[in-house]
């Protein structure tokens, strides 16, 4: 499907970090330049240029009218409202759009927030979602090869005695991939969970994923303006949708 998730080249490390670094905010181009590429303190010719050679192919990084650099954040798109239908158009031709669409609904358990920092995934889950159907749900604990601290675990439920001899995330990834393949990304805050996908199967594969996202955050903040909240407990007991196992990627 045109604009389904697909993988492409693995971006280089250096810019990999200067997407961690600048996830923070804007910043100064000698203050980026001397993190990504550990030189205190660089001369700010230098820093321009290696600056505007590394980010030269890259749309994420963009330069503010004071010079700055600052990380154009992950596509979460939610399809552009379309022309109203003409008045003899079927009453459900503004929704064909979205109901012909495929999804792949996916949720992450991490140790923690850093994807590009030293965190990584525990669990994933991948729902394929067509015609208004589940079609395919796959998930699996992970081995993210490093402790998982107290408070997460407590967050949850996932301790290190369940996942030491779950498979490492490198040998889950090419199943995980086939899932997702061809169908857009769909998270509630995608762009954590897309986030986290990216680096893992980057890591694993050096590939890096690329496709359209869809955020049912920012979603229900365009359809459900009323609702006091559009967290994921909110958005779900207004849908009368029970959930079980909150804090479990599934």
């Amino acid at each position: 499907m045109s604009g389904g998730i697909h993988v492409r080249p693995a971006e280089m490390r250096l810019t990999e970090r200067a997407a961690d670094y600048l996830a923070a905010g804007p910043a100064d181009v000698v203050a980026l330049i001397g993190h990504i590429c550990q030189l205190p303190n660089p001369p700010r010719v230098v820093a321009e240029h290696m600056a505007a050679a590394l980010f030269a192919d890259r749309t994420e990084f963009v330069r503010d009218n004071e010079g700055s650099w600052y990380l154009v954040p992950v596509s979460m798109t939610v399809v552009a409202p379309v022309a109203p239908p003409p008045p003899d158009a079927p009453p459900c031709a503004a929704a064909d759009l979205l109901a012909s669409l495929s999804y792949v609904v996916v949720d992450v358990e991490t140790t923690g927030a850093r994807a590009w920092a030293g965190d990584r995934i525990t669990e994933v889950a991948a729902v394929v979602v067509r015609d208004g159907e589940i079609r395919e749900v796959y998930e699996t604990l992970v081995n993210p090869q490093r402790p998982i601290p107290p408070m997460i675990s407590a967050i949850t439920n996932i301790t290190w005695s369940m996942v030491k001899d779950a498979p490492l995330f490198r040998d889950v990834c090419d199943r995980l991939l086939y899932t997702m393949g061809g169908h857009i990304f769909v998270g509630h805050n995608a762009a954590f969970d897309w986030r986290f996908v990216t680096a893992e199967v980057s890591r694993a594969s050096g590939q890096r994923l690329s496709g359209r996202q869809l955020c049912t955050v920012r979603l229900a903040r365009r359809l459900l303006p009323h609702l006091r909240s559009r967290s994921l407990d909110h958005v779900a007991a207004y849908y009368g949708v029970d959930i079980t196992a909150r804090h479990r990627a599934a």
